[in-house]
C-alpha cells in the first residue's frame, strides 16, 4: 500500500469556528470532502477523512480530531478552516510545524485557484493540532470568511481550489492519476440540468451578470423564490439559472426548481 494521508474539518458540528459572509465549518467540510473525493478517485490515493460531530467544548472538538488522525497510519495530516479578521483582510495561507517546503507550495497553489493574494507559509508551532499530530501536519487557511472578494473568489472557483489542494497533496505523496477518465464525481452531477419556472433559495445566493460568475450584482436571502426564465451553461458545462437580473447557481444544495401548476 502506498503513503496515506488523513484531511479533516476544522472545528466540528457544535463547536463553531468563523462565522462571516461563509460558514468556516460548513465551508471546510465541503472542501475535504470534495479534496479527498479527487485524490481517492481521479488519483490513486489512499487515505480518510474526518468531520468532529459530538463535542461540545474546544478542548474536546481538538482531542477528537487528533485522536481520529493519529490513530491512522499515514504520511500526512491536512486540516482544512477559513481565517477571520476585518473586511479588508484577504488572502490564503498555510500553516506547518516543520513542513515549511509543502506549506508553501500548498499557499501558492490556492491563491492561484481563487486569483487572490497568497499570504505565504507560516509557522505556527503552538497551534494545537499542528503540535500534537505525530506526522507532517499541514493547516490550510483557505480565505476569509469576512471578504466579500475572498467569498465570491472560494464560490466561483470551489471545483479549482479543491483540484489545486488535491494536486499538491497527490505530488507531496506520490499519487498519480487514474488513466480512466471520469471516476471522480462531475463537476454538474448535483445541479438541475433543464428549466423549471421558478426557484426558492435554499441558502443566500447571488446573482450575476455573467455565466462564469465573476461579477455579483445582487444578493438574495434563504427563502427567497425567483422565477427562471431559461438555463445556460458556464464555459466548463456548469448549469446556470437565468432569472431575473442575471444568472445564478443551479446546485441542487442551494436551490431548489419547481413547475408552477
Amino acid at each position: 500500500m502506498g503513503k496515506q494521508f488523513v484531511i479533516s474539518s476544522g472545528h466540528g458540528d457544535k463547536v463553531a469556528g468563523a462565522i462571516g459572509i461563509l460558514n468556516e465549518h460548513d465551508e471546510a467540510k465541503k472542501v475535504v470532502n470534495r479534496v479527498f473525493d479527487i485524490l481517492t478517485k481521479e488519483y490513486n490515493g489512499v487515505g480518510f477523512k474526518y468531520h468532529e460531530t459530538t463535542a461540545t467544548t474546544q478542548d474536546q472538538n481538538l482531542s477528537n480530531i487528533i485522536s481520529f488522525h493519529n490513530g491512522k497510519t499515514r504520511e500526512l495530516d491536512v486540516s482544512i478552516h477559513f481565517n477571520s479578521a476585518t473586511p479588508a483582510a484577504t488572502g490564503t495561507e498555510c500553516l506547518y510545524y516543520d513542513a515549511l517546503t509543502l506549506s508553501a507550495k500548498m499557499s501558492a497553489a490556492i491563491a492561484s485557484a481563487l486569483g487572490i493574494v497568497d499570504r505565504g507559509a507560516k509557522e505556527r508551532k503552538e497551534l494545537y493540532f499542528l503540535r500534537n499530530t505525530n506526522k507532517p501536519a499541514i493547516l490550510l487557511e483557505v480565505c476569509f470568511v469576512t471578504s466579500e472578494k475572498d467569498a465570491a473568489a472560494y464560490r466561483n472557483n470551489f471545483e479549482a481550489l479543491c483540484q489545486a489542494i488535491a494536486k499538491v497533496v497527490a505530488g507531496h505523496l506520490g499519487y498519480v492519476k487514474n488513466q480512466v477518465e471520469g471516476v471522480s464525481k462531475p463537476v454538474n452531477e448535483g445541479y438541475y440540468n433543464k428549466k423549471f419556472d421558478r426557484l426558492v433559495t435554499l441558502t443566500d445566493i447571488g446573482v450575476y451578470e455573467d455565466k462564469e460568475f465573476k461579477v455579483e450584482k445582487k444578493r438574495y436571502k434563504k427563502d427567497t423564490k425567483l422565477d427562471i426564465i431559461d438555463i445556460a451553461h458556464s464555459k466548463n458545462g456548469t448549469p446556470r439559472f437565468i432569472v431575473c437580473g442575471g444568472y445564478c447557481t443551479a446546485n441542487r444544495k442551494y436551490v431548489k426548481a419547481y413547475t408552477v401548476k
